[in-house]
């Protein structure tokens, strides 16, 4: 039985014929999923509250994520989808014969009506539907065009095979937003430095850490995970703050300071910059060298905030590149500050969920 299958609380992945599995990822909790179903290096499926469910012949492509909000709203994916190359299914519906592009997101509440497509580094927002044959593109996403059904099987070809580059469902390699490194390299292979994780702390076993790293009281560190800093660099991550699925840390030299009580979601990037209490940097988001985003503030999913560039307090900031919004809304604050503490609560959670397995908290 492959020992990335994982318990959650009470519930147990649920599994079909013929499921494909990559040694390096992961199914968790309360996570349905049907026949003939590929899932490729370094995904995340991550079901500790309402349910994913996968139908028929879907395809994960690396390091995607598919998560719920909490016991709240889960996550659904339809027969014969593809989710592409670091693209994240959030608490959402996703229908039958979709093609999720490389880097895209859909979030809370959002539903994909079937045969749509979704173009690479694509954001939908929260609650959001479109309709069947839609072709949609943008951050936020809108219609641009319809899809015939046999469109289909040309987008599937596009987003698999390896030696297509130039499509509308794959990220460029290079540029503003480019793909994300899907493999460990370069960092699989830096030293350790020293590390300073506090026994309160939860750390995936499959997070890589490199460097030296603080890891404070209740703060966590999810699945597949790049935490990492060369000689001379440190990287500290504060109390109660949580470092979500796919997430890549990468500070080289620099160094990195996240505060206390800060949220950094699922497939984030980050460099050397630094991180006030209370923040939120939204899903997908890159946010490079230099950067300071101050206490209380939020960043916007998908949004890249660009070298020195400083989110004033309590803002909002969104866009590629990142600028301001608007102020950070009271009913929002407390919504965020719920949403933290519900990770703190996961960490505990997994702490004991891994010491059942007898599996060593890093």
């Amino acid at each position: 039985m492959n020992n990335r299958l994982l318990n959650y609380k009470n519930f147990s992945p649920r599994i079909a014929d013929n499921l494909s599995m990559d040694k390096t990822s992961w199914v968790i909790g309360n996570t349905e999923i049907n026949q003939n179903v590929s899932i490729n290096k370094r995904v995340v499926l991550r079901g500790d509250g309402a349910e994913i469910k996968v139908g028929k012949n879907v395809i994960f492509l690396d390091r995607s994520t598919v998560h719920v909000a909490s016991e709240m709203m889960g996550s659904y994916i339809g027969d014969n989808s593809i989710i592409g190359r670091y693209a994240l299914v959030h608490a959402c519906k996703i229908g039958n014969n979709v093609i999720l592009g490389d880097q895209a997101i859909v979030m809370d509440g959002s539903n994909i009506g079937d045969n749509c497509i979704i173009t690479a580094n694509s954001l939908v927002p929260p609650g959001k539907s479109f309709p069947k044959n839609s072709l949609l593109s943008g951050a936020p996403a809108k219609v641009v065009g319809t899809v015939a059904n046999s469109d289909y099987q040309k987008f599937k070809k596009e987003i698999i095979e390896k030696n297509i580059v130039k499509s509308l469902v794959r990220a460029k390699l290079e540029g503003s937003d480019p793909l994300a490194e899907l493999g460990t390299h370069p960092w699989i292979n830096y030293k350790k430095g020293k590390e300073n994780i506090d026994p309160e702390a939860f750390v995936a076993p499959d997070a890589i850490l490199r460097g030296n790293i603080t890891v404070h009281e209740r703060a966590s560190l999810w699945f597949s995970t790049i935490v990492s800093a060369q000689a001379g660099g440190n990287i500290e991550i504060g109390e109660g703050s949580n470092i979500q699925d796919n997430t890549i840390i990468n500070v080289k030299d620099g160094s990195l300071e996240i505060g206390k009580f800060v949220t950094v979601g699922h497939n984030v990037r980050l460099g050397a910059c630094r991180i006030d209490n209370g923040c939120l940097i939204g899903m997908g988001c890159t946010i490079e060298d230099g950067a300071i985003v101050e206490e209380n503030a939020f960043v916007g999913a998908r949004a890249i905030v660009k070298a020195n560039t400083i989110v004033k307090a309590n803002t909002i900031f969104a866009g590629r590149p990142a600028s301001y919004f608007r102020e950070v809304k009271e009913e929002e604050a407390k919504f965020f500050k719920m949403g933290q503490k519900f990770y703190e609560k996961f960490a505990a959670d997994y702490i004991i969920e891994f010491k059942k397995l007898n599996v060593a908290n890093l």
